[in-house]
């Protein structure tokens, strides 16, 4: 046998090099590509609004989530795919699914599944319920719908230079999950966008992404149906109004970041939306995109919530039955008579220009969920021979506690102010017939009830 040249040696040599460092780099980029699995986000699920006939789910992920299989619990066997809609958002997929034809008053189970509908995406089984079609069957069902405003996320690199503005403590989320509401009504300032956030979609997205990630409020967002509304702090900079230049980008971010029924209506842009749970008739309303600048010289009117809206809101409120409450959620207090911050009593036209209407057209059982004040109180306005107006406001989540507070509402049942600490709120509805009644409960951040005041309905 010949031995090789010194050439093939050598080539032999160089082979061996070249196989040895190809090897390494496999391994290496499975080494790096295990990592990476490893390290990829765990998926975010919402359940969003969720009507007789339809769901709808919400999903954030590393990659895509291409299918939804969800069940009615009592026939396991038989399951349902769901494609959703993918886009991706910076660095993020996000994925809406509308799942159905349901049946009313029926659990169902979902999970995730990934590319094709194959293989599980994530293991974890979710759970949702149905309304029950009640309506000429029986009485109206006892439930209860959680509220909160001011959820504030601290980012050391993007807050100020002092004390954390957010509780790092977000147990609260899980004292909301405790109480098992049928609903959870985020009322405003549900983040808050920074200065190097808002004057780009690449900022405004990325804050909502650093929001969703946090653990504190996982649990929340797939427990119960969630929908929200905005204030200043989701739409822009601080008392932000309708002169914002990037309200279509923020309002945009506010559509992919929330599954609610609807978003404006065809008379006019912005959030506004409604629907229905049980006997119940809620109002989502627009506080920011139609408002009018402080002292603005070149408008006919300052306003809050713009004529469109407006004339909508009214419309609403009177083609709704008497004995079915009406929730108006809006960002801002409404009842509270001092006219400071950005209390209603400071556009006081449109104010009275509203309650006025309510008595005239003797509407019964409007409430108005509020937030925004970093405290918390129950307004109650009550005269004489005409319907009872309610503004229960709630805040903060997880933001600053206003505490220096010496304002003078004529309005605030007595007891009811709540400035200690953070807080949320539950409203029950409850009882039968002439004895069905609305209870607001306030909670602090650890569970315990601060106070319950019930009221008959008119």
């Amino acid at each position: 046998m010949n031995n090789p040249s010194p050439k093939n040696q050598l080539m032999g040599f160089r082979f061996l090099i070249l196989g040895s460092c190809l090897i390494l780099t496999l391994l290496s980029f499975s080494q790096k590509k295990d990592k990476t699995k490893e390290e990829k986000l765990e998926p975010i699920v919402m359940l969003g609004y969720v009507d007789f006939r339809e769901a709808n789910i919400w999903v954030m992920n590393d990659d895509g989530v291409n299918f939804i299989q969800y069940w009615d619990v009592t026939q396991p066997d038989e399951k349902v795919k769901v494609l959703g809609t993918v886009k991706k958002v910076n660095n993020q997929f996000i994925s809406d699914f509308k799942i159905g034809p349901l049946q009313p008053g029926t659990t169902y189970q979902y999970k995730l599944l990934g590319f094709l509908g194959i293989g599980d995406k994530d293991e974890k089984v979710y759970k949702l319920t149905t309304p029950a079609l009640w309506r000429y069957r029986t009485p109206p069902p006892d439930f209860q719908i959680a509220v909160g405003s001011c959820h504030y996320t601290n980012e050391k690199a993007f807050d100020r230079l002092s004390a954390p503005y957010g509780d790092t403590a977000t147990e609260i989320f899980d004292k909301i999950v405790s109480k098992n509401p049928s609903l959870m009504i985020w009322g405003g300032d549900n983040i808050y966008l920074r200065e190097p956030d808002w004057g780009s979609e690449t900022g405004i997205y990325e804050r909502y992404i650093h929001l969703r990630k946090q653990n504190g409020m996982k649990n929340l967002l797939s427990a119960c149906p969630n929908v929200a509304i905005w204030d200043d702090h989701d739409f822009g900079p601080n008392d932000g109004n309708g002169s914002f230049a990037n309200k279509e980008k923020t309002l945009k971010a506010f559509n992919d970041f929330w599954a609610n029924p609807g978003s404006g209506m065809s008379e006019f842009k912005g959030i506004t939306y409604a629907f229905d749970l049980n006997d119940v008739h809620f109002l989502m309303m627009d506080n920011r995109y139609h408002r009018t600048p402080d002292f603005c010289d070149s408008c006919q009117e300052e306003t809050i919530l713009g004529k469109s809206q407006l004339d909508w809101f009214k419309m609403n409120l009177l083609y709704l039955p008497a004995d079915e409450f009406k929730v108006v959620c809006i960002g801002g207090q409404f009842l509270n008579t001092a006219k400071v911050y950005e209390n209603h009593s400071k556009w006081e036209w449109e104010r009275n220009d509203i309650i006025q209407f309510i008595y005239k057209h003797k509407i019964k059982n409007v409430v108005f969920i509020t937030g925004d004040r970093h405290m918390s109180e129950l307004s109650l306005l009550q005269k004489t021979g005409e319907p009872t107006i309610y503004d229960f406001t709630v805040s903060p989540l997880t933001s600053g506690v206003f505490s220096k507070f010496n304002e003078i509402n004529a309005n605030r049942v007595e007891g009811t102010l709540f400035l200690n600490e953070r807080n949320f709120g539950i409203v029950q509805f409850v009882g039968k017939g002439k004895e069905r009644s609305i209870r607001f409960i306030l909670h602090d951040k650890t569970g315990n009830e601060v106070y319950m005041k019930q009221y008959v309905r008119e």
